[in-house]
C-alpha cells in the first residue's frame, strides 16, 4: 500500500471512531489494553486510562485481564506470592483451557486472593495467613488433598451463622440466617441452573485490604466498633479501606493497589467437559446444604470486581458474565446456563423455602432485564476479538462480557475519609454508568436487576448502606464483608435472628 493510501485509511479509521462516538474521537479498548505483565500499567492502583465512560469500560476490562492472568507459579507453595501475576506469561497464554476433558491447570491472580471466610471466622479467630489455605472438612475426604497443596478450594453452602446464640456469634442482620452467603443472592434466595445444579458464590479479598483488616483487628466485631468511632483516638479516619495510588514508572507492590473485593459465581460443570473450553474452570469441593460434599469442576458464570482507587475513593464497580448465561450475546442454538427458551415459567422469580423445605434442584428461568448498552457491547466485541486473535482462538475469556461499569467522576469524600462515626447511607458523589442504566449481573442480582432506590443506579444503592457488624448506622466503607464478623466479646445491641430465639 502506498503512503497516500495509508494516510487515507488512517483518516477513515479516525472518522469512523469519531462518528460512532457521536462526535468525539475514541480509541478502541483493544488498542489501550495493557497485555504485558511487566508493564507498570498492567495491575494498578488506579486507572491508566481517561476518566470517561469509555475509559472506565476499558479499565474494567484491564482489571479483568490482569486479575485473571495466571498467578505466580510459586503460589501456593510460597504463600507470599499470592496475588502476584506470572510476569513471564504472555497474552498468548491468557485463558488457555486445560487438556482435553480436564479443567484449567493454573489458578488466576484473584483465585490466590484471600477468601472472606478465612478472614471472618467464628469467635473472631485469627485470620488465615496471607496466601495460606485451610483444608476442607473431613466429610470431604481431607486426606485426599495432601497432593493438592492448597490448590483446591472449598465452596460452602452450609450456613456459618446457623448456630445457637449462646455461642456468641454476631449474626448478620441482613440475610436469612439459615442460608449461607456462598449460595445466597444479593437480595435473598439462590440460583439453580437449567441442569438442576446449585450455583455457588465466593468472595475474595486483595492483599492491601487483607493487611488493613488484620492490622486493625477488624475480623472482630468489637474492634470494628472501636475503629469506626475512633474510640481510642487512633483512627480519626474511621473505618477507611486503603485506596490505591496512580501507576508510575515501576510495577506497583500489593500495598499500592488499594482495596480489591471480588465476588464470583460458579456453575457446576462436572460431566460437561465439552463446555470447558468456554469457561474459566476450577476444581473445588462443594459442601451442600444437606452436609454432603462433592469434588467438582466448576465454571465461572459471573464476576464482580470493586476497587478503591486514588481517583475513585468510593470504588469503581465493574461486573462480568459468561456469554452463555442468558439469551443476548450467544447464538440462539446455545444451551443457555440459566434460560430455557421453551419454558413458560415467569422469569427472575425468587425461590423460597416452604415449611422449612428448600428445593435447590428446581431450575430458575432467568432473563436479562436491562440490555447491555451499545457502547459496552462494542467494547466487548473489540476485546473478545483481541483475545481470540492473540491466543489462536483458544482463550476461554473470549466468551466473557462486561455488563457495565459504575463509577463516580467527581467524588467528594470527607476529610479524613470516610471519617470517624460515618453514618449510612455513605454518599460521596454522583455515580454514572454507560447508558445511565442500572447495573446488575444475572447470576448475582437475578431478582433485583432494576433496583435503583435513592441515589444512583445499582451497586451503590445497596452498598451505601453497608455497616459494621454490630451497628445499624455506622458505615463500613461500602463493604458488606464486615457485617459477617463475629466477636469473642458480647456486644451491646447484638442482633439475634428470631430463627435462633428459643
Amino acid at each position: 500500500m502506498r503512503t497516500g493510501q495509508i494516510l487515507i485509511a488512517l483518516v477513515a479509521g479516525v472518522m469512523l471512531a469519531f462518528a460512532a462516538s457521536g462526535g468525539k474521537a475514541q480509541t478502541a479498548c483493544s488498542a489501550m489494553l495493557i497485555t504485558d505483565p511487566t508493564s507498570a500499567d498492567f495491575l494498578t492502583g488506579d486507572t491508566p486510562f481517561g476518566h470517561t465512560q469509555d475509559g472506565m469500560n476499558c479499565y474494567g476490562w484491564q482489571m479483568f485481564l490482569s486479575l485473571n492472568w495466571p498467578a505466580d507459579p510459586g503460589w501456593p507453595q510460597t504463600p507470599a506470592m499470592a496475588g502476584e501475576p506470572d510476569r513471564s506469561a504472555t497474552i498468548a497464554d491468557f485463558g488457555l483451557p486445560g487438556p482435553a476433558g480436564q479443567p484449567m491447570q493454573r489458578p488466576t491472580v484473584w483465585q490466590s486472593f484471600m477468601p472472606a471466610p478465612e478472614i471472618f471466622k467464628p469467635f473472631a479467630a485469627m485470620p488465615t495467613g496471607w496466601g495460606e489455605t485451610s483444608p476442607p472438612p473431613a466429610s470431604c475426604g481431607s486426606a485426599s488433598l495432601a497432593a493438592s497443596a492448597g490448590s483446591i478450594r472449598m465452596l460452602n453452602a452450609v450456613s456459618k451463622s446457623a448456630v445457637s446464640p449462646r455461642h456468641g456469634f454476631n449474626l448478620d442482620t441482613g440475610t436469612m440466617s439459615s442460608i449461607s452467603d456462598e449460595i445466597e443472592e444479593a437480595t435473598g434466595g439462590w440460583l439453580t441452573d437449567q441442569k438442576g445444579k446449585l450455583v455457588f458464590f465466593e468472595r475474595m479479598i486483595g492483599k492491601a485490604e487483607y493487611d488493613y483488616i488484620v492490622a486493625k483487628g477488624l475480623y472482630d466485631a468489637a474492634n470494628q466498633l472501636k475503629v469506626a468511632t475512633n474510640a481510642d483516638g487512633a483512627t480519626p479516619e474511621g473505618l477507611s479501606l486503603p485506596k490505591g495510588t496512580p501507576p508510575g514508572s515501576a510495577v506497583q507492590n500489593q500495598d499500592e493497589l488499594g482495596a480489591f473485593e471480588l465476588k464470583a459465581a460458579w456453575r457446576n460443570l462436572t460431566g460437561l467437559d465439552d463446555l470447558y473450553g468456554r469457561y474459566l474452570t476450577s476444581t473445588v469441593y462443594l459442601l451442600y446444604p444437606d452436609g454432603s460434599c462433592e469434588k467438582a469442576v466448576v465454571g465461572l458464570v459471573g464476576l464482580h470486581i470493586i476497587h478503591k482507587t486514588a481517583s475513585m475513593p468510593d470504588f469503581v464497580w465493574s461486573t462480568f458474565e459468561q456469554i452463555d448465561n442468558v439469551p443476548g450475546a450467544s447464538a440462539p442454538e446455545v444451551d443457555f446456563s440459566f434460560n430455557n427458551p421453551a419454558s413458560n415459567a415467569k422469569p427472575n422469580q425468587m425461590p423460597h423455602c416452604v415449611n422449612g423445605v428448600c428445593d435447590y434442584s428446581l431450575p430458575i428461568q432467568v432473563t436479562r432485564e436491562v440490555a447491555i448498552p451499545a457502547g459496552v457491547a462494542q467494547t466487548n466485541r473489540d476485546v473478545q476479538q483481541l483475545l481470540a486473535d492473540r491466543t489462536g482462538g483458544k482463550s476461554v475469556f473470549q466468551y466473557y462480557q462486561l455488563v457495565n461499569v459504575l463509577w463516580d467522576g467527581a467524588p467528594t469524600p470527607p476529610s479524613p475519609e470516610p471519617g470517624a462515626n460515618a453514618q449510612v447511607p455513605l454518599v460521596y458523589g454522583t455515580f454514572q454508568t454507560d447508558g445511565s442504566v442500572p447495573v446488575a449481573n444475572t447470576t448475582m442480582e437475578t431478582y433485583a436487576q432494576q433496583f435503583t432506590p435513592g441515589l444512583g443506579p445499582s451497586c451503590t444503592a445497596c452498598h451505601k448502606g453497608a455497616t459494621i457488624a454490630n451497628s445499624a448506622t455506622l458505615a463500613s466503607d461500602f463493604s458488606f464483608l464486615f457485617s459477617t464478623a463475629s466477636s469473642a466479646t458480647k456486644l451491646p445491641g447484638l442482633f439475634i435472628s428470631r430463627d435462633f430465639v428459643p
